[in-house]
């Protein structure tokens, strides 16, 4: 009778053995690269409540933590802004990165005024949503102009 309770005891250790779970050493830490981040993203642009659709934005890895932005070609209403371009640091929140960043514009079609322009916003590695604010625009003080677009 002893045998058989000791038969019994350690068929049980072994069944609670089998049946104990470890934490799954395939776990690999993923999240959102830079290099996921890069690319271009078409949708729309919105200037002064007027909608221009297309419009292309280009995200450029400059290093581990800073894009370049860039809104190339920019015109709305008749007038030809120019190139956008600007360092943007990334900074990363959850399941994205939020932009930040600053720069100076130059517009020829202003006399070749500098306009200093800053960039907010948040991207990941399918969808770009960002603002960029022109400051010290004759007669408009500040021009907003925001972008959401898609990979």
């Amino acid at each position: 009778m002893k045998k058989n309770l000791f038969y019994y005891l350690f068929a049980m250790i072994c069944s609670v053995a089998l049946f104990a779970s470890c934490s799954d050493d395939d776990d690999e830490v993923t999240g959102l690269t830079i290099d996921q981040v890069a690319g271009t993203f078409t949708g729309q642009l919105e200037v002064l409540n007027q909608s221009i659709p297309g419009t292309s934005i280009f995200v450029t890895k400059v290093d581990a933590n800073t894009v370049k932005v860039e809104l190339k070609d920019f015109k709305f209403s008749g007038l030809t802004i120019g190139d956008i371009k600007c360092r943007v640091a990334l900074d990363r929140e959850g399941d994205d990165f939020d932009l930040n960043g600053q720069a100076t514009l130059t517009v020829a079609a202003l006399g070749n005024i500098e306009l200093p322009i800053s960039i907010t916003g948040e991207v990941d590695a399918k969808e770009l949503d960002i603002d960029i604010n022109i400051t010290n625009v004759p007669a408009l003080n500040t021009l907003k102009v925001e972008f959401e677009g898609t990979k």
